[in-house]
């Protein structure tokens, strides 16, 4: 199976860290932020690594190469930053079959992966896990083994204490739904409306995670997981 790495945004919330470089390269305990990504993918057995890349896409390439440990690596490029639906979506053509994505900037362990691997039965498989300040991130509602939609931060309180983990399994089927999604009141196409829209048609699943999740959006964040 392949996966594909989301590694094209600007880091605007990681300056001054990601003015001279891409934040794919802010280092977390001595190492790349996309390195442990990839290492957790490699553990997982993922064979190959599509990589989405933007700002500073010659030095990730330069970093990293063709490949990472036993697993190969391949790059496209998101020319214009137009939000994480539109990122996938430049992996059209690239993979085949059921394939993971997964984001420089959420750590997990490689358990999660082989746990999305083995769901079935679904188009798109979204991987959950409890906080205790769910508003703070895409809240999950969920019924049964289906996953009914993902309400980013919600501006009322949902009876869910479920958010997106920000690792995700998905089938071909996903294309379509990425292409149909409209531009967002941020003004991006976001991947969580292509989810919706596929859940709404009760072809979403989830699995939940339990397991270390290190999610790092800002330099605090960043100082944060490092202190941990």
């Amino acid at each position: 199976m392949k996966a594909v790495v989301l590694a094209a945004g600007l880091g605007k919330r990681m300056k001054p860290l990601t003015d001279s470089k891409p934040k794919a390269l802010v280092e977390f305990r001595g190492k790349p932020l996309l390195e442990h990504v990839l290492q957790s993918l490699e553990k997982a057995g993922i064979k190959e690594t599509v990589v989405v890349v933007g700002f500073g896409s010659k030095m990730i390439r330069k970093r990293f190469g063709n490949a990472f440990g036993k697993m190969k690596l391949s790059y496209v490029k998101q020319r214009v930053q137009m939000g994480t639906a539109h990122a996938v979506l430049q992996a059209k053509g690239k993979v085949g079959g059921k394939f993971l994505v997964g984001s420089t900037d959420v750590i997990v362990l490689p358990s999660l992966w082989k746990k999305l691997v083995a769901k079935k039965g679904f188009d798109a498989v979204v991987a959950l896990r409890e906080d205790r300040h769910p508003e703070r991130y895409g809240v999950a509602l969920v019924s049964g083994k289906k996953l009914k939609a993902i309400i980013e931060k919600p501006s009322k309180k949902l009876e869910s204490n479920l958010v997106n983990a920000g690792a995700y399994l998905f089938s071909q089927k996903i294309f379509a739904a990425l292409e149909e999604t409209k531009v967002s009141k941020r003004g991006e196409f976001e991947l969580t409306d292509s989810i919706n829209a596929l859940a709404a048609k009760g072809r979403a699943g989830f699995v939940l995670y339990r397991g270390k999740c290190v999610d790092i959006g800002t330099v605090e964040e960043l100082r944060q997981a490092e202190n941990a």
